[in-house]
């Protein structure tokens, strides 16, 4: 806080008919702004609600984007809401730990873009569905889950899960998603589990429990 000192000016005085100059200086005062609390960083639900606004603008746009720009604009402005490298390390369970730092990048990167990929091909099919925000419903171990409601849902699942948690920075971010009861996560480690996970030698290695 910023402390302002006033002072005052000496008065002047009279003694014997010469005027003489004496300097006043009176009890400093300090101004002290009002306490203001703490800048909060936004919660789970808002962090959400500004994703899903963000991306219907995008996906509503008056001529649909095409795919490549789709993928663009997810990799740009949706994959930061997400934090897949901790998605990779719950998908790999065991095996994530026998990885080196190279395999665990590849696996994070090809969990993205198979996640990404998925959602640009549900997003094309768009037919202005609304969402609508619930309340958020905090869980086990500080994670947090947000439930949305799809309006008028068509071929969509009328309600999705957004699992958060909060990342070292402080701020919320998504690890799972569900539909209807099934989870991503679960389906991509059933998918590695088939597929195997990397390896150093180029082939696949199956996971281990």
């Amino acid at each position: 806080m910023r402390i302002y000192r006033w002072m005052g000016v000496g008065l002047l005085c009279a003694a014997t008919g010469m005027v003489q100059a004496q300097s006043y200086y009176p009890q400093a005062r300090q101004y002290r702004a009002p306490a203001q609390a703490p800048v909060q960083a936004p919660g789970p639900a808002m962090v959400l609600r500004h994703g899903l606004n963000k991306l219907m603008a995008f996906v509503a746009q008056d001529e649909p984007p095409a795919s490549g720009e789709m993928m663009l604009f997810l990799e740009k402005e949706i994959s930061p809401y997400f934090d897949f490298e901790y998605m990779a390390q719950w998908v790999g369970g065991g095996n994530w730990q026998r990885m080196s730092p190279q395999q665990q990048q590849q696996m994070s990167a090809q969990l993205q873009q198979m996640f990404l990929t998925a959602l640009s091909q549900k997003l094309s099919k768009f037919g202005g569905q609304g969402f609508k925000v619930l309340r958020a419903r905090p869980g086990q171990g500080g994670e947090v889950t947000v439930p949305v409601a799809v309006q008028n849902p068509g071929g969509y699942p009328s309600r999705l899960n957004f699992r958060f948690y909060r990342s070292q920075s402080g701020g919320w971010r998504v690890f799972d998603v569900s539909a209807n009861g099934s989870s991503a996560l679960v389906y991509y480690r059933q998918h590695f589990n088939r597929t195997g996970y990397p390896s150093r030698q180029g082939r696949p290695i199956q996971r281990r429990y």
